[in-house]
């Protein structure tokens, strides 16, 4: 694979919510596990661990998880929460819990920071969920990154037996996209490159710190 092929996966990768029947072979989940394999970490540390169901009756349990945060949610702010809600959790082929293993932090020897070596922590297991993405992406599945928060963590820890000592970071859904959504507009390079020093004149003000529209 020559550059130009690698940027049209990453051009592919889509967060995808919204999913169609199909299965994800062992083969195919064997090959995005080998692309976590792959990813870079601090002191070669290899932080992640992976919890992987294709059960259906899990699924719907996690979907109903979710759904019973975004009530909740819903309920304590009626106007303000837009929180979107995660259905699309029970209708994949496949779901993978990311977890990571914080005791490697300690591994961090030049790092002595405990918030430094929390943003190592978790960027050494983002590295390894985006190659995973990636690997996706180039077989045609969809993916997206759902977060993993207090309120749902207990339940999702019960239902696939997480052990304390490994932290619960996201749900990863696998499967092929109903639709693949339209890309989103993009920064230009030039935007957010500085060459030597940075360019003060392309800080962007308040009115545009928000979430780019979706075209």
């Amino acid at each position: 694979m020559d550059t130009g092929e690698l940027l049209e996966v990453m051009a592919a990768r889509r967060s995808v919510r919204v999913y169609r029947s199909g299965q994800v072979a062992d083969g195919q989940l064997q090959l995005m596990f080998e692309a976590a394999r792959l990813a870079p970490s601090g002191a070669n540390s290899q932080p992640w661990e992976f919890v992987v169901t294709r059960d259906r009756a899990k699924m719907r349990r996690v979907r109903q998880i979710y759904s019973d945060e975004w009530k909740q949610r819903k309920l304590e702010d009626p106007v303000h929460y837009k929180g979107l809600k995660k259905d699309y959790v029970g209708d994949v082929s496949a779901l993978v819990l990311v977890c990571g293993d914080a005791r490697t932090k300690r591994v961090y020897l030049t790092t002595r920071q405990p918030a430094d070596r929390e943003k190592l922590f978790q960027a050494n297991v983002a590295n390894a969920v985006e190659h995973m993405m990636l690997a996706a992406a180039s077989m045609g599945f969809g993916t997206v990154w759902v977060s993993v928060r207090k309120e749902v963590e207990p339940e999702l820890r019960a239902l696939f037996k997480v052990p304390r000592s490994l932290r619960l970071l996201w749900v990863m859904p696998v499967g092929r996209p109903r639709a693949w959504p339209k890309p989103k507009p993009r920064r230009k390079v030039d935007d957010f490159v500085h060459w030597e020093t940075y360019d003060n004149s392309k800080l962007r003000p308040e009115s545009q710190i928000r979430s780019w529209p979706k075209s």
